[in-house]
């Protein structure tokens, strides 16, 4: 066996990478989107304070908006059931995502990282979404919704919140992962995902050998029953 092969081996049993990690680093990013959105919230509903705060003038600002709708403002009109139904398939697919990690190979770094990054964020506002009973709202409550507070409207895009954020960068690492850092990467660029590929290939190639053999006997004693039938028939 190759140094290489058996370095693969070796992570694939160590600690390193355990989904533990994956766990902690969701909960803190959970927690910053929170206690963000309630900073922001807090200092932003004062008696006193100001409309926004220019962080780059002209470009990037901080203030305080709620998003009744389903993403970047969109659909605070929709029917109830539609706002619902977004609720409902948001956390399905989180709960997706989530079993997906648990299940994945841990030497499929960038993958993980890509699954912690976007359930991360799909949490942080599914939790907002849910303390504040978007379904219900009309678009005309000033106070309730997903809170956002960074205005990037400059760039084309909305006020996000840092669950924004993570969604996007996991968004990023995963179609990297998809092209170039992953065992189903179109061109994987190292050695490693390489290496993982073919072992993952190996191991498709020996299942389906254990299927057909387990389907001879099968397809043996059909055959043997049809032969009879036949011989059967002719003696009648």
């Amino acid at each position: 066996m190759s140094d290489k092969k058996k370095k693969l081996i070796k992570e694939k049993y160590s600690t390193k990478g355990s989904s533990y990690w994956g766990i902690l680093v969701f909960a803190i990013l959970v927690l910053v989107d929170m206690l963000t959105k309630l900073a922001a919230d807090v200092y932003f509903s004062g008696a006193n304070a100001p409309a926004k705060i220019d962080i780059i003038p002209g470009w990037i600002a901080l203030t305080m908006t709620y998003n009744p709708g389903i993403s970047y403002g969109m659909g605070a009109s929709a029917p109830e059931w539609v706002k619902f139904l977004v609720v409902i398939a948001t956390a399905l697919l989180m709960v997706a995502f989530a079993v997906a990690y648990f299940r994945m190979d841990k030497r499929r770094a960038w993958m993980r990282i890509a699954l912690v990054l976007i359930v991360a964020g799909g949490v942080g506002n599914l939790i907002d979404r849910i303390y504040y009973r978007v379904w219900e709202l009309d678009g005309t409550q000033l106070d309730q919704g997903v809170r956002d507070m960074v205005d990037l409207r400059r760039f084309g895009f909305a006020v996000c919140n840092f669950a924004d954020f993570f969604i996007t960068g996991g968004a990023v690492v995963l179609v990297l992962s998809l092209l170039f850092f992953d065992r189903d990467a179109i061109w994987p660029t190292t050695e490693k995902y390489r290496m993982l590929a073919q072992e993952h290939e190996a191991v498709l190639e020996a299942k389906k050998a254990e299927k057909e053999k387990q389907d001879t006997p099968d397809k043996q004693a059909e055959s043997n029953i049809e032969t009879k039938q036949e011989t059967s028939e002719k003696n009648g």
